[in-house]
């Protein structure tokens, strides 16, 4: 070998051995990025005129329905958590009061828990039970009920559960919700979660008809929270025998504020480029980094 090839040769070993290494990535990060859809709901009641298309490969579907009968269909996962979830398309109630629900719709076990994150409540829905407080994540304020449904239909069988429901206030059809938000501000509210069963985009209705074409994906955002108490915990008790709540008026806003302080409470955020909230969990709950853009209390 010549000088000069000699020289090279080392010229090379320098770059190589000078090259950054790229910081390793978390196996459970890789997972939960790489979460597909997996779980299609598709519960329509004997007799209800619902035209549902899933195609889940594509994390997609589309419905149309002009019904007195019940129905629940979307698609999402076999296991639900607390990741942001993604969603795209649209929605519309043309008859009914709602008429049809789009939301988050998921159940735990251990306690047993049926709930709602509404997005678009069609044309006016009021769960009845009782309205806890208000929060704002993800560009609106949300109304949160909790019902009993008392020896009604259920992931195992006919029971006595609660319903945890946050409405949105400015009704959309495409965007993300920060599911971490409202586990934490439902737990501020004493509604605690069990252990997450499926969860699923859904569209719902019991009465009226409307179409929906919509698309779904998990990612991994984060949106601040302003929560407040409600004012009084009594709220209108009418409620159809089924697993879903019927009413005519939309939920009022609560008046009163109260901030909590001190760390983040259960599934709230702790950490995570360009967070700027609580950086430590209240007890008995500790902050784990899920990526670099995220962490949270559990």
């Amino acid at each position: 070998m010549g000088k000069s090839s000699f020289i090279l040769a080392l010229a090379a070993v320098a770059r190589v051995m000078a090259a950054p290494v790229a910081e390793p990535v978390a196996v459970t990060d890789l997972v939960k990025r790489a979460q597909s859809v997996n779980y299609n709901q598709n519960y329509i009641a004997s007799g209800a005129n619902v035209q549902y298309s899933p195609n889940q490969n594509a994390g997609s579907f589309s419905v149309n329905w002009n019904t007195n009968g019940d129905f629940v269909v979307g698609l999402g996962y076999q296991t639900g958590d607390s990741d942001p979830i993604t969603y795209s398309g649209s929605f519309s109630v043309s008859s009914g009061t709602p008429g049809g629900l789009l939301s988050i719709y998921g159940w735990t076990t251990n306690p047993l828990v049926e709930y709602y994150v509404v997005e678009n409540q069609g044309k006016g829905y009021n769960p009845g039970g009782s309205q806890k407080g208000t929060f704002t994540t993800d560009g609106s304020s949300y109304v949160v009920w909790q019902h009993q449904q008392t020896n009604q239909p259920s992931i195992q069988g006919t029971s006595t559960f609660q319903q945890y429901i946050s409405i949105r206030q400015s009704a959309r059809s495409s965007g993300t919700v920060t599911l971490a938000n409202h586990f934490s501000a439902w737990s501020g509210f004493g509604m605690q979660l069990g252990t997450q069963n499926f969860q699923v985009l859904a569209v719902e209705s019991w009465q009226g008809a409307g179409s929906a074409s919509l698309k779904l994906s998990k990612g991994a955002a984060a949106a601040t929270t302003t929560t407040k108490a409600a004012t009084t915990t009594a709220a209108p008790t009418s409620k159809p025998a089924s697993t879903s709540a019927a009413g005519s008026t939309s939920a009022p806003a609560a008046t009163t504020t109260a901030s909590s302080s001190g760390g983040s409470a259960q599934w709230g955020q702790c950490g995570g480029s360009g967070w700027s909230g609580p950086t430590s969990c209240v007890s008995p709950y500790t902050c784990h980094v899920l990526n670099p853009y995220y962490s949270q209390c559990y």
